[in-house]
């Protein structure tokens, strides 16, 4: 059984507020996020790198190149943290 919604998550980068969608989906044994960030830059900077999985009670981020690809997601991940509970978060 999969579940779905969508949740909008603010957060902050670059000293600049953003909007992102993320799309929740709770299977089995995982809840997965996907974004979509509501500015067609950050979108296209996080493009193929939009996806986290939360397993275990662990947040991953997935395999994100340093720089600001990975800064942008860690924001998104920090900001859509209070909703999902709060929980530790990996970066591999």
């Amino acid at each position: 059984m999969t579940c779905m919604e969508l949740l909008p998550v603010k957060f902050e980068f670059r000293n600049t507020e953003y909007e992102a969608l993320v799309r929740i989906k709770v299977k089995e044994t995982t809840t997965e996020y996907g974004i979509t960030v509501m500015d067609g830059e950050l979108e296209k900077m996080l493009y193929g790198h939009h996806i986290m999985l939360a397993e275990n009670g662990v947040l991953g981020l997935g395999d994100v190149p340093d720089g600001d690809t990975k800064c942008l997601k860690s924001k998104i991940a920090a900001a859509l943290l209070p909703y999902i509970g709060g929980m530790p978060v990996s970066y591999s």
